[in-house]
């Protein structure tokens, strides 16, 4: 089948339902390094397999129905894999064999002299879970147990296994474990250890017995996952244990599913690991903690109830630190004890996003190298003077210095402009300041990145509110000014109206002098004879052929109404104004053909307001405006005083359908003769 393919490198057939391989199937892939067949349904292989694959340096049988004995593995089925480096064979049981005992044959494994790392399962308790063919693996250095893992851990479980540096065992359930486990593995780096905690309460040993395994090896990374069950952590006994070792990194984390929550002893003095620098405690439900850091650079305490705790409290015990970086994340933090980060003059980051923070009230004096202090994701509204000034301190040390406040809501109102100027001001210092949002009377939001324009609205706006604030504080005078302010209130809209038409203002007074008197005899029953057309049609240019083409053939000649058009019935010569007013006035309605052409033009507005301050002043309420929305318009795209309008009235919308129009015709048409 790959007779053609001699220089290929990597050949992935996961997930393919394989049954079996035929012999010789890849000897011409003699140049192959990486082979997956995981996720298959093999049964077996044998002596010529894998003939022709000297040169393989990984190879994946992971998660088939190659059960761990002799027949489906037989020894010799590897001997071609002269350069395998890496082997997964882990998940290989039918479900019936799931709960029966297995064990990786060693003699099997014996001929890959070049492997480096495997990753298998267990299901023994047996003290031989590495049989003595392990002991010609002199390369292995990565051992991984994960999958379906049952076992236990005795003095010579890894007696074949010496030369390993990485051990990982990954969820699994760890039956029994002897205080020297570990003793043969003298070149022990990096253990990961990742159990079932509810497993641990029937066990007959504790975390301290683990650690103390561990403790008689060289191990320098140490990374522990739910293994927690205590309510008091052994902390003093865990830092006892590791003193002596060169252990630079311990990982104690995801215990939060673990029993209740989780306290440090306060204790005088801990005896600290001098190499260990980095340490993570991270989602442990841990609500108390006391450390020595007196060598840590390195520490998170992510995902935790700290919150109450460190509110009078610090995490520290010692008074020297070596502290680079500290995470204090998702610990529910409302209020930080004011001299947490004093004497940690080596601090250059300090993350305490996704809290509750309000304010910036702690000490930040003494962090003469921070370069980067997280606040993202808190309750920030704004800062008062004190927190200004306290991070004007710390921005004040260095031009590096950076300060995160994304994902708070800042306030923006006028009590709050000293701050947003402060935050313009400082903006360089400030980690993606653009993105930051400021919020408006709890309902709009203003992007900072238009902040410039956004604080001169802002105090134009506040104006108005401090010479209210003084007028309140006057006597006769401010009552007669809050008369007239909710005069100019009550009346709004006229004088919004009156703003808008300013051009017309004296066309307006003009009209209102000369009909006064016909308008105060007219009575309130009226009749199609009282008016010269039915309908004026208020329209822009841009939408002459809809109103020539539809409207007149519809509304005309077939529904026998008469309407009034600007460029067929206005009297040449007269004034645009004069015009306006009397089609309005002759036409017992007005339709207004509402389009973005429209809104934009000066007189379609004008004969809209025109129309609208007639059924106001001149109809005796009665509503002469007709709307008819030719196209789909957003709510933000309409003027605020024809929003107004449709708030209170009906309108229609053109179709633009054959159904659809012949039934919207029919509404225009009784809309006119109502």
């Amino acid at each position: 089948m790959f007779a053609g393919l001699p220089k290929l490198r990597n050949l992935n057939l996961m997930t393919n339902q394989l049954k079996e391989i035929s012999n010789h199937t890849f000897e011409h892939l003699t140049d192959l390094s990486i082979l997956d067949l995981s996720n298959n349904d093999l049964q077996s292989i044998n002596e010529k397999t894998f003939l022709g694959l000297k040169n393989l340096h990984v190879l994946r049988l992971n998660n088939n129905n190659l059960g761990y004995n002799t027949e489906q593995l037989p020894p010799g089925c590897f001997q071609p894999l002269e350069s395998l480096k890496q082997l997964s064979v882990q998940n290989n049981h039918p479900l019936r064999k799931v709960l029966s005992t297995f064990i990786f044959p060693d003699e099997t494994v014996k001929d890959l002299k070049m492997l480096e790392m495997m990753e298998l399962d267990v299901n023994s308790d047996d003290e031989r879970i590495l049989g003595i063919g392990f002991s010609s693996l002199h390369n292995l250095s990565s051992l991984i147990f994960s999958g379906v893992c049952n076992f236990s851990l005795y003095n010579d479980t890894f007696k074949y296994a010496s030369n390993l540096t990485n051990l990982s065992i990954i969820h699994c359930n760890i039956m029994f474990i002897e205080t020297g486990t570990f003793s043969f593995l003298t070149k022990l780096e990096n253990v990961q250890l990742d159990f079932v905690c509810y497993n641990l309460l029937s066990k007959p040993y504790t975390l301290i017995d683990v650690i103390f395994s561990l403790s008689k090896t060289q191990i320098e990374v140490l990374k522990m996952n739910s293994v927690l069950v205590q309510e008091i952590v052994p902390w003093r006994d865990m830092n006892v244990l590791l003193f002596e070792t060169p252990i630079r990194e311990l990982h104690l984390t995801n215990n939060d599913h673990c029993v209740g929550k989780r306290s440090f002893r306060k204790e005088r003095s801990i005896p600290a690991p001098v190499n260990l620098q980095s340490l993570e405690l991270s989602d442990n439900w841990i609500d108390k903690i006391y450390l020595n850091l007196t060598f840590v650079k390195f520490l998170n305490l992510t995902g935790n109830s700290l919150g109450p705790f460190l509110a009078e409290n610090s995490y520290m015990l010692t008074e020297i630190s070596r502290l680079e970086y500290v995470c204090l994340s998702r610990n529910s933090i409302k209020h930080l004890f004011s001299k947490l980060f004093v004497d940690q003059p080596y601090l250059r980051i300090i993350d305490l996003s996704l809290n509750k923070l309000r304010d910036v009230n702690f000490d930040l004096s003494y962090l003469v190298n921070l370069e980067i202090l997280n606040l993202s994701n808190n309750d920030i509204r704004f800062l008062d003077d004190e927190s200004m000034k306290n991070v004007d301190i710390l921005l004040d040390k260095s031009k590096k210095i950076k300060v995160d406040f994304s994902n708070n809501m800042f306030q923006c109102d006028c009590s709050r402009v000293p701050f947003l100027n402060w935050m313009r001001i400082s903006r360089r210092h400030f980690i993606n300041f653009d993105q930051y949002t400021c919020m408006f009377n709890q309902t709009s939001s203003l992007e900072f990145n238009s902040f410039e324009e956004g604080i001169i609205v802002l105090q134009t706006n506040c104006l108005n509110y401090f010479i209210s604030i003084i007028i309140t504080c006057s006597t006769v005078f401010i009552f007669v000014a809050i008369l007239v302010i909710i005069a100019i209130h009550r009346h709004r809209q006229k004088l919004r109206f009156m703003f808008y038409t300013l051009r017309g203002r004296l066309h307006f007074l003009y009209y209102k002098i000369k009909f006064k008197n016909r308008f105060r005899s007219k009575t309130h029953s009226e009749n199609k004879l009282d008016y010269i057309y039915d309908a004026f049609v208020s329209y822009s240019e841009e939408d002459r052929t809809f109103v020539l083409n539809d409207c007149i053939q519809h509304l005309e000649k077939e529904g026998n109404l008469k309407l009034c058009l600007h460029h067929r019935d206005f009297v040449p010569g007269e004034d645009i104004t004069d015009n306006i007013i009397h089609a309005i006035e002759s036409s017992r309605k007005t339709i207004c053909i509402i389009t973005r052409s429209f809104l934009q033009s000066y007189y379609c507005m004008f004969e809209f307001n025109m129309a609208r301050m007639e059924s106001i002043h001149s109809r005796n309420g009665k509503n002469v405006l007709f709307l008819v929305f030719y196209e789909q318009l957003l709510p933000e795209e309409l003027p605020l005083v024809l929003y107004e309008v449709i708030q209170k009235q009906t309108y229609i919308e053109f179709p633009n359908d054959v159904h659809g129009n012949r039934i919207f015709w029919e509404k225009i048409k009784d809309g006119i003769s109502a």
